[in-house]
Order: structure tokens, then C-alpha cells, then sequence
């Protein structure tokens, strides 16, 4: 070996950290340009990753614990650090030759814990926006890992994950559908499933564009997973799915948040006419569409109707 690594990374990242301590303005962009430069010479050098990795994280406690002393500022710090291993990791893999995608990739598929640099990632789905622009908006606003299976890893826990993934849906704007899920390093294709099947629920029940986590689709996903529920939901969606005018109506006040006033407007019809329509619900189903409750149960049965039927 030619260099040092420990010494190398401490050299090269003082500065990014002595920005961030003072949480001067472009340390996120100084970050980004020295990690990037720095894994691709590692990469040159044909260090081992098991070397670089634990290389980062003694550096990283080296510099944190020294700008601390000083009075720097610990949630920048923290960023920092995190933005540096994540992007100094994804420019190593794509010097190798196996791309950050394949990083992502066994991460996804449980074979690189070693290779973690964040002890919590949150995985990120997202349909209805070009994946380019939807990992652009991501990577302004801090690291970021893309799968070849186009789910995106953010190395932070799902606290920091939802607001920054609001910003990202906002900024792309239109029919944009984010799902998040959050695990510790080692479980992380259990975040995979999970933003999965929340996607699918989502995509179902024809919910608005928007961000979506596990416990907006709680009930509906454990009404999926219990047999006697889905029969008696079976039960109560089959007169409803006799006649599709119901069922469009049903889903354009879920689309609308229960809103009637809305769901008129994307039905193009007029407000006596969407009452008629929640009075012959109810009087089908037994369920009242203009209570929240009840509207959810009968979004699942429409939902779990289309899923068995496609199944």
C-alpha cells in the first residue's frame, strides 16, 4: 500500500468538517466534490473495501470528537460525516467497476452490512416521476444510494427521511407517488419489502400523489393479511362492484381525502348527483362513504377485490 488510508481520508476531510463544525455555507457541495474525489483514488489504488470502510468510520470519530471540543455544531457534523463515507463508497464501487448500483444493490439484498456507513437507511420508492429527476432531488439535498431495481437508500432514519422526501415530491410536482420504509443496516431488504407493498396498497386504493409510510396504510394492510376479514370485505364489495359508476365515485373521494367538493370536480358531476350516488352506497354495503372509517373499509374491499382478481 502506498498511503496510509486513515491518514489520507483525515487530510482530505478536515476541511469538510472544520466547514461543517462552523456550519458554513457549501460544505454539503465541498463534501460531495471531495468524497468523490478521494473514492476514485482509493478505487485507483485498489484498496480493500474492508479497509476503506473501517478507515471511514475511525475518521469520522476522530474528526467529530475533535470539532465537538471546539464547540462545533453535532447535527452538521453528523451530516457531514455521513455524506462523506456515503459518497467517498459510491465513487470506491464505481471505480472498481461495480457501480453504486451494485453497492445499493447488496445492500438491498443483505450482503453488505460491512459496507454500511449509516447504522439506519431509509428505502425509498417512487412512481410517476422521470428516476433521473427523482434522484436530482434527492442528491441536492444530501446522499444518496440507487438501486438497478430504482429504489433509492438514504443513509438516515426515517424521522429525517419523511420531511426530506416531502420537499423532493413537492419539487417534482404532479402525479408523484414516494413510499418510505426505514431499518437498521442489517435488515435492510425488509425496508425494501415493505415500501413495496406499500406502493402496491397505495397504487390500488388509487390514494393521491404524495409520501407514504407503513402506518398511513395500516389498516388496509391488516385487513390484507386476515383471512376472515376478506371474506367479509369480499361480501361487502360485491354489489358495490356491480356497478363501476360506484366504484369511481368511492375512489375519487378517497383521491379527494373525503372532500365531496373535490371528488364533484374530478367526476365532472354536480354536487345533488354525487349524494345520490353515497346514498345508493350506503344502501348497498351498509357502510356511510362520507365517514372516514368507513370510506377506508371500502377503498380495501374495492382494493383487495381488483387484487384477487388480478391474482
Amino acid at each position: 500500500m502506498l498511503f496510509d488510508v486513515g491518514r489520507l481520508l483525515h487530510e482530505e476531510f478536515l476541511a469538510v468538517y472544520r466547514a461543517a463544525a462552523a456550519d458554513a455555507d457549501g460544505w454539503e457541495d465541498a463534501a460531495v466534490t471531495t468524497a468523490r474525489r478521494v473514492g476514485t483514488r482509493l478505487a485507483t489504488a485498489k484498496i480493500p473495501l474492508e479497509h476503506l470502510v473501517v478507515a471511514l468510520r475511525s475518521t469520522d470519530r476522530l474528526l467529530t470528537e475533535a470539532m465537538l471540543d471546539d464547540g462545533g455544531d453535532a447535527r452538521a457534523l453528523a451530516a457531514a460525516g455521513t455524506a462523506l463515507a456515503v459518497e467517498t463508497m459510491a465513487a470506491f464501487s464505481t471505480g472498481t467497476g461495480t457501480g453504486d448500483g451494485a453497492l445499493a444493490d447488496a445492500l438491498l439484498g443483505g450482503s453488505a452490512t460491512d459496507a454500511a456507513v449509516s447504522p439506519f437507511y431509509t428505502v425509498v420508492s417512487v412512481r410517476g416521476a422521470l428516476p433521473e429527476r427523482a434522484v436530482s432531488a434527492f442528491r441536492r439535498r444530501g446522499p444518496v444510494l440507487v438501486a438497478t431495481s430504482g429504489h433509492l437508500l438514504l443513509p438516515m432514519a426515517e424521522a429525517a427521511a419523511l420531511p426530506l422526501s416531502q420537499d423532493v415530491c413537492d419539487e417534482l410536482g404532479g402525479e408523484v407517488w414516494l413510499c418510505v420504509a426505514e431499518r437498521p443496516a442489517a435488515r435492510i431488504p425488509l425496508a425494501r419489502k415493505e415500501v413495496d407493498e406499500i406502493d402496491a396498497l397505495v397504487a390500488t386504493l388509487g390514494r393521491p400523489p404524495g409520501v407514504y409510510r407503513i402506518d398511513d396504510m395500516l389498516f388496509e394492510s391488516a385487513v390484507m393479511d386476515t383471512p376472515e376479514v376478506r371474506e367479509e370485505l369480499g361480501k361487502v364489495a360485491a354489489p358495490l362492484l356491480a356497478n363501476p359508476v360506484l366504484v369511481e365515485t368511492v375512489l375519487a373521494l378517497l383521491e379527494a381525502d373525503g372532500n365531496r367538493a373535490v371528488a364533484v370536480k374530478k367526476l365532472f358531476i354536480h354536487r345533488s348527483t354525487i349524494d345520490y350516488r353515497l346514498w345508493q352506497i350506503e344502501e348497498l354495503t351498509g357502510l356511510c362513504p362520507v365517514n372516514p372509517r368507513d370510506l377506508a373499509v371500502l377503498g380495501t374491499a374495492i382494493a383487495m377485490s381488483r387484487a384477487n382478481a388480478l391474482g
